[in-house]
């Protein structure tokens, strides 16, 4: 993995290095909430007023289709996102999602790259953090857990995974999470950038604040 730059900016994610799966998401919800960020700037767990009664009554179909998800999940989804239902956690940035169809689908999460796991073809595999970074994707997203699931611009990779940013109901964005705690590095692949300034400052922090990985690798 190549080692980022460092920044010196204040890094806004304070968690003990030990601390993985319910106890570290707990210290990284509460970090990220909407009232320590007074500028509102998060893409973590933000919320907005609702909107205006002239909004919320358009016949703009793609006004509808927003405000039809934002009033659904009470939160700044994005619009465009479908929900979603999680099936099975598979490494640290890959999982298999219910979203009605006829089969689930397979998801490579955008924008983030974690360890490699062992396994039977590769048993040798494994990478320092990998089984943490599984496990903490786990703790995020148990089995049965409503979401919600967005593309960027390319909506599979040559594997025919689905690229997808995945966010929970209360506005989490499950990608950026991972790389804010340390267990995945940021990753830009093709042309799916829509957070990817996030991503890489998220990586650059949780690098200079040895979080995860990087203060245990």
């Amino acid at each position: 993995m190549s080692a980022p730059h460092k920044r010196s900016r204040l890094v806004s994610v304070i968690i003990v290095l030990a601390l993985v799966g319910g106890a570290a998401i707990a210290a990284y919800s509460s970090a990220t909430s909407p009232e320590s960020h007074s500028d509102g700037a998060s893409l973590v767990g933000s919320t907005e007023g609702s909107r205006s009664a002239s909004e919320s009554s358009s016949t703009d179909p793609d006004i509808d289709a927003e405000n039809e998800t934002e009033n659904a999940t009470g939160n700044d989804i994005p619009s465009g996102a479908f929900a979603a239902t999680v099936t099975y956690v598979h490494d640290g940035d890959t999982l298999y999602l219910d979203n009605g169809s006829a089969e689930e689908l397979k998801v490579r999460l955008i924008g983030l790259d974690t360890p490699e796991l062992a396994s039977q073809q590769r048993p040798d595999a494994e990478e320092c953090y990998g089984v943490e970074a599984r496990e903490l994707l786990r703790d995020f997203l148990p089995e049965g857990t409503d979401v919600w699931a967005l593309e960027d611009r390319e909506p599979e990779d040559r594997y025919g995974r689905s690229l997808l940013y995945v966010y929970l109901q209360d506005g989490t964005l499950v990608n950026l999470a991972m790389v804010e705690l340390g267990a995945a590095e940021a990753l830009k692949v093709g042309l799916n950038d829509r957070f990817w300034p996030e991503l890489r400052n998220a990586e650059d922090d949780a690098y200079a604040a040895k979080l995860g990985m990087w203060g245990s690798c």
